[in-house]
Protein backbone atom coordinates (compact mmCIF):
# COMPACT_ATOMS: atom_id res chain seq x y z
CA UNK A 1 0.00 0.00 0.00
CA UNK A 2 2.84 2.39 0.83
CA UNK A 3 4.44 1.79 -2.57
CA UNK A 4 1.10 2.37 -4.31
CA UNK A 5 0.54 5.72 -2.59
CA UNK A 6 4.11 6.82 -3.31
CA UNK A 7 3.65 5.95 -6.98
CA UNK A 8 0.38 7.91 -7.02
CA UNK A 9 2.18 10.94 -5.61
CA UNK A 10 4.94 10.55 -8.19
CA UNK A 11 2.31 10.23 -10.90
CA UNK A 12 0.49 13.32 -9.69
CA UNK A 13 3.72 15.34 -9.80
CA UNK A 14 4.49 14.05 -13.29
CA UNK A 15 0.91 14.62 -14.42
CA UNK A 16 0.92 18.21 -13.20
CA UNK A 17 4.14 18.82 -15.13
CA UNK A 18 2.44 17.48 -18.26
CA UNK A 19 -0.64 19.54 -17.40
CA UNK A 20 1.37 22.77 -17.22
CA UNK A 21 2.51 22.16 -20.79
CA UNK A 22 -0.86 20.85 -21.98
CA UNK A 23 -2.83 23.81 -20.57
CA UNK A 24 -0.75 26.22 -22.62
CA UNK A 25 -1.19 24.04 -25.69
CA UNK A 26 -4.95 23.95 -25.15
CA UNK A 27 -5.08 27.72 -24.68
CA UNK A 28 -3.10 28.34 -27.86
CA UNK A 29 -5.22 25.95 -29.90
CA UNK A 30 -8.45 27.32 -28.49
CA UNK A 31 -7.62 30.99 -29.05
CA UNK A 32 -5.18 30.99 -31.98
CA UNK A 33 -6.24 27.73 -33.68
CA UNK A 34 -2.61 26.65 -33.86
CA UNK A 35 -0.81 23.54 -32.61
CA UNK A 36 2.61 24.61 -31.38
CA UNK A 37 5.08 21.77 -31.87
CA UNK A 38 7.76 23.82 -30.13
CA UNK A 39 5.77 24.09 -26.90
CA UNK A 40 7.79 21.49 -25.01
CA UNK A 41 10.98 23.20 -26.10
CA UNK A 42 9.71 26.46 -24.61
CA UNK A 43 9.43 24.51 -21.34
CA UNK A 44 13.12 23.63 -21.84
CA UNK A 45 13.93 27.33 -22.27
CA UNK A 46 12.14 28.06 -18.99
CA UNK A 47 14.17 25.35 -17.27
CA UNK A 48 17.43 26.91 -18.43
CA UNK A 49 16.27 30.38 -17.38
CA UNK A 50 15.64 28.94 -13.92
CA UNK A 51 19.05 27.22 -13.99
CA UNK A 52 20.79 30.52 -14.75
CA UNK A 53 18.78 32.43 -12.13
CA UNK A 54 19.20 29.86 -9.36
CA UNK A 55 22.53 28.11 -9.99
CA UNK A 56 24.53 30.70 -11.92
CA UNK A 57 23.30 33.97 -10.40
CA UNK A 58 22.60 32.42 -7.00
CA UNK A 59 19.16 33.98 -6.55
CA UNK A 60 16.89 32.59 -3.80
CA UNK A 61 14.60 29.81 -5.01
CA UNK A 62 11.32 31.80 -4.85
CA UNK A 63 12.97 34.72 -6.68
CA UNK A 64 14.37 32.38 -9.34
CA UNK A 65 10.87 30.97 -9.90
CA UNK A 66 9.47 34.47 -10.43
CA UNK A 67 12.34 35.38 -12.77
CA UNK A 68 11.73 32.30 -14.90
CA UNK A 69 7.97 32.94 -15.10
CA UNK A 70 8.40 36.64 -15.98
CA UNK A 71 11.16 36.05 -18.54
CA UNK A 72 9.13 33.30 -20.22
CA UNK A 73 6.03 35.52 -20.24
CA UNK A 74 7.99 38.04 -22.29
CA UNK A 75 9.63 35.35 -24.41
CA UNK A 76 6.21 33.91 -25.24
CA UNK A 77 5.01 37.27 -26.53
CA UNK A 78 8.20 37.62 -28.60
CA UNK A 79 7.80 34.07 -29.96
CA UNK A 80 4.26 34.89 -31.10
CA UNK A 81 5.34 38.13 -32.79
CA UNK A 82 8.33 36.63 -34.62
CA UNK A 83 7.27 33.05 -35.42
CA UNK A 84 3.50 32.77 -35.16
CA UNK A 85 1.97 36.05 -36.25
CA UNK A 86 3.29 35.95 -39.84
CA UNK A 87 1.75 32.48 -40.36
CA UNK A 88 -1.34 32.70 -38.16
CA UNK A 89 -3.76 32.92 -41.09
CA UNK A 90 -1.95 30.29 -43.15
CA UNK A 91 -2.98 26.58 -43.47
CA UNK A 92 -2.21 24.10 -40.70
CA UNK A 93 0.73 22.53 -42.52
CA UNK A 94 2.49 25.91 -42.52
CA UNK A 95 1.97 26.04 -38.73
CA UNK A 96 3.45 22.55 -38.48
CA UNK A 97 6.59 23.34 -40.46
CA UNK A 98 7.17 26.72 -38.79
CA UNK A 99 6.82 25.49 -35.19
CA UNK A 100 8.86 22.34 -35.90
CA UNK A 101 11.54 24.59 -37.35
CA UNK A 102 11.41 26.75 -34.22
CA UNK A 103 11.79 23.59 -32.12
CA UNK A 104 14.92 22.55 -34.00
CA UNK A 105 16.39 26.05 -33.70
CA UNK A 106 15.80 26.17 -29.94
CA UNK A 107 17.31 22.73 -29.37
CA UNK A 108 20.35 23.55 -31.50
CA UNK A 109 20.84 26.97 -29.90
CA UNK A 110 20.74 25.64 -26.33
CA UNK A 111 22.96 22.69 -27.22
CA UNK A 112 25.49 25.17 -28.59
CA UNK A 113 25.29 27.37 -25.48
CA UNK A 114 25.12 24.76 -22.73
CA UNK A 115 26.24 21.50 -24.33
CA UNK A 116 24.33 18.22 -24.45
CA UNK A 117 25.22 17.09 -20.93
CA UNK A 118 22.20 17.06 -18.63
CA UNK A 119 22.32 19.45 -15.69
CA UNK A 120 20.90 19.05 -12.20
CA UNK A 121 19.46 21.85 -10.10
CA UNK A 122 18.88 20.38 -6.62
CA UNK A 123 17.34 22.51 -3.89
CA UNK A 124 17.07 22.04 -0.16
CA UNK A 125 13.38 21.27 -0.70
CA UNK A 126 14.07 18.32 -3.01
CA UNK A 127 16.34 16.78 -0.36
CA UNK A 128 13.83 17.29 2.47
CA UNK A 129 11.72 14.18 3.06
CA UNK A 130 8.49 14.52 5.04
CA UNK A 131 6.33 11.91 6.70
CA UNK A 132 2.72 12.53 5.65
CA UNK A 133 0.14 10.10 7.10
CA UNK A 134 2.87 7.50 7.38
CA UNK A 135 4.13 7.98 3.82
CA UNK A 136 7.44 9.50 2.75
CA UNK A 137 7.31 12.35 0.25
CA UNK A 138 9.79 15.08 -0.67
CA UNK A 139 8.89 18.65 0.17
CA UNK A 140 9.63 19.63 -3.43
CA UNK A 141 6.82 17.39 -4.71
CA UNK A 142 4.39 18.96 -2.27
CA UNK A 143 5.46 22.41 -3.50
CA UNK A 144 4.93 21.30 -7.11
CA UNK A 145 1.40 20.08 -6.40
CA UNK A 146 0.29 23.09 -4.33
CA UNK A 147 1.78 25.85 -6.50
CA UNK A 148 0.67 24.24 -9.78
CA UNK A 149 -2.91 23.82 -8.56
CA UNK A 150 -2.93 27.43 -7.37
CA UNK A 151 -1.69 28.58 -10.78
CA UNK A 152 -4.49 26.62 -12.48
CA UNK A 153 -7.01 28.22 -10.12
CA UNK A 154 -5.63 31.67 -10.94
CA UNK A 155 -5.90 30.92 -14.67
CA UNK A 156 -9.49 29.73 -14.24
CA UNK A 157 -10.46 32.89 -12.37
CA UNK A 158 -8.72 35.02 -15.01
CA UNK A 159 -10.68 33.37 -17.83
CA UNK A 160 -13.99 33.49 -15.96
CA UNK A 161 -13.90 36.84 -14.18
CA UNK A 162 -11.79 39.30 -16.18
CA UNK A 163 -12.78 41.18 -19.32
CA UNK A 164 -9.67 40.00 -21.14
CA UNK A 165 -10.26 36.39 -20.09
CA UNK A 166 -13.85 36.51 -21.30
CA UNK A 167 -12.64 37.97 -24.61
CA UNK A 168 -10.23 35.05 -24.96
CA UNK A 169 -13.06 32.59 -24.31
CA UNK A 170 -15.22 34.36 -26.89
CA UNK A 171 -12.37 34.33 -29.39
CA UNK A 172 -11.94 30.59 -28.89
CA UNK A 173 -15.57 30.11 -29.93
CA UNK A 174 -15.80 32.53 -32.85
CA UNK A 175 -12.67 34.39 -33.90
CA UNK A 176 -14.29 36.10 -36.88
CA UNK A 177 -17.21 37.49 -34.87
CA UNK A 178 -14.81 38.89 -32.26
CA UNK A 179 -12.84 40.68 -34.98
CA UNK A 180 -16.06 42.16 -36.41
CA UNK A 181 -17.14 43.65 -33.05
CA UNK A 182 -13.75 45.25 -32.46
CA UNK A 183 -11.83 42.71 -30.36
CA UNK A 184 -8.09 42.98 -31.01
CA UNK A 185 -7.56 39.34 -31.95
CA UNK A 186 -3.84 39.77 -32.61
CA UNK A 187 -3.23 41.28 -29.18
CA UNK A 188 -5.14 38.43 -27.56
CA UNK A 189 -3.10 35.92 -29.56
CA UNK A 190 0.11 37.50 -28.25
CA UNK A 191 -1.24 37.51 -24.70
CA UNK A 192 -2.24 33.85 -25.00
CA UNK A 193 1.29 32.84 -25.96
CA UNK A 194 2.71 35.02 -23.17
CA UNK A 195 0.46 33.44 -20.53
CA UNK A 196 1.17 29.93 -21.82
CA UNK A 197 4.93 30.49 -21.70
CA UNK A 198 4.67 32.12 -18.28
CA UNK A 199 3.03 28.92 -17.02
CA UNK A 200 5.84 26.93 -18.65
CA UNK A 201 8.45 29.02 -16.84
CA UNK A 202 6.67 28.45 -13.54
CA UNK A 203 6.31 24.72 -14.13
CA UNK A 204 9.92 24.31 -15.26
CA UNK A 205 11.14 26.05 -12.10
CA UNK A 206 9.04 23.78 -9.91
CA UNK A 207 9.98 20.42 -11.43
CA UNK A 208 13.60 21.05 -12.50
CA UNK A 209 14.92 20.15 -9.00
CA UNK A 210 13.29 16.72 -9.42
CA UNK A 211 14.57 15.97 -12.92
CA UNK A 212 17.54 16.83 -15.12
CA UNK A 213 17.73 19.70 -17.61
CA UNK A 214 18.89 19.12 -21.18
CA UNK A 215 18.30 20.73 -24.59
CA UNK A 216 16.21 17.76 -25.75
CA UNK A 217 14.00 17.50 -22.66
CA UNK A 218 11.07 19.22 -24.39
CA UNK A 219 10.67 16.80 -27.29
CA UNK A 220 8.82 14.16 -25.31
CA UNK A 221 6.84 16.77 -23.38
CA UNK A 222 5.38 18.16 -26.60
CA UNK A 223 3.90 14.79 -27.53
CA UNK A 224 2.70 14.04 -23.99
CA UNK A 225 0.99 17.45 -23.85
CA UNK A 226 -0.52 16.83 -27.27
CA UNK A 227 -1.87 13.47 -26.03
CA UNK A 228 -3.34 15.14 -22.93
CA UNK A 229 -5.06 17.80 -25.07
CA UNK A 230 -6.54 15.09 -27.30
CA UNK A 231 -7.75 13.14 -24.27
CA UNK A 232 -9.33 16.21 -22.71
CA UNK A 233 -10.96 17.51 -25.87
CA UNK A 234 -9.27 19.98 -28.20
CA UNK A 235 -9.14 23.47 -26.72
CA UNK A 236 -10.58 22.37 -23.35
CA UNK A 237 -8.24 23.68 -20.63
CA UNK A 238 -9.76 21.65 -17.77
CA UNK A 239 -9.89 18.57 -19.98
CA UNK A 240 -6.17 18.94 -20.74
CA UNK A 241 -5.43 19.00 -17.00
CA UNK A 242 -7.43 15.81 -16.38
CA UNK A 243 -5.86 14.09 -19.39
CA UNK A 244 -2.34 15.04 -18.26
CA UNK A 245 -2.90 13.74 -14.72
CA UNK A 246 -4.22 10.45 -16.11
CA UNK A 247 -1.10 10.15 -18.26
CA UNK A 248 1.21 10.93 -15.34
CA UNK A 249 -0.42 8.44 -12.96
CA UNK A 250 -0.46 5.77 -15.68
CA UNK A 251 3.26 6.24 -16.29
CA UNK A 252 4.12 6.16 -12.59
CA UNK A 253 2.12 2.99 -11.91
CA UNK A 254 3.58 1.33 -15.01
CA UNK A 255 7.12 2.16 -13.91
CA UNK A 256 6.42 1.00 -10.36
CA UNK A 257 4.67 -2.29 -11.10
CA UNK A 258 5.71 -3.33 -14.61
CA UNK A 259 8.79 -1.62 -16.08
CA UNK A 260 9.89 1.89 -16.95
CA UNK A 261 10.51 0.64 -20.49
CA UNK A 262 6.73 0.50 -21.05
CA UNK A 263 5.73 3.88 -19.62
CA UNK A 264 5.33 5.65 -22.96
CA UNK A 265 3.49 2.72 -24.51
CA UNK A 266 1.03 2.50 -21.61
CA UNK A 267 0.48 6.28 -21.58
CA UNK A 268 -0.47 6.39 -25.26
CA UNK A 269 -2.49 3.19 -24.88
CA UNK A 270 -4.50 5.03 -22.21
CA UNK A 271 -5.03 7.88 -24.66
CA UNK A 272 -6.35 5.43 -27.27
CA UNK A 273 -8.63 3.82 -24.67
CA UNK A 274 -10.12 7.19 -23.70
CA UNK A 275 -10.75 8.05 -27.36
CA UNK A 276 -12.38 4.66 -27.99
CA UNK A 277 -14.77 5.21 -25.08
CA UNK A 278 -15.26 8.94 -25.65
CA UNK A 279 -14.08 10.11 -29.10
CA UNK A 280 -14.77 13.79 -28.37
CA UNK A 281 -12.45 13.71 -25.34
CA UNK A 282 -13.16 13.82 -21.62
CA UNK A 283 -14.72 17.29 -21.69
CA UNK A 284 -15.24 17.69 -25.43
CA UNK A 285 -18.62 19.05 -26.49
CA UNK A 286 -18.29 18.70 -30.23
CA UNK A 287 -16.95 22.25 -30.64
CA UNK A 288 -13.80 24.09 -29.69
CA UNK A 289 -13.85 26.56 -26.84
CA UNK A 290 -11.72 27.08 -23.75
Amino acid sequence: METFVEQLLNGLTLGLMYASVAVGQALIFGVARLINFAHGDLFMVGAYVFFVAYSVLGLPYPVAICVSAVVMFGFGGLFERVIVRPILDRPWHVHLVATLGASIILISAFTLMWGSTAKQVPTSYSATILQVAGFRVSLQRIIVVVVTLLSFLALHLFLQKTKTGKAMKAMSQNREACAVVGVDVRRLSTLTFAISCGLLGLAASLVSPLFTISPTMGMGLTFKAFAAVIMGGFGQVNGAIYGAIILGVTEALTAGYISSAYTDAMAFAMMILVLLLRPQGLLGRGKVGI
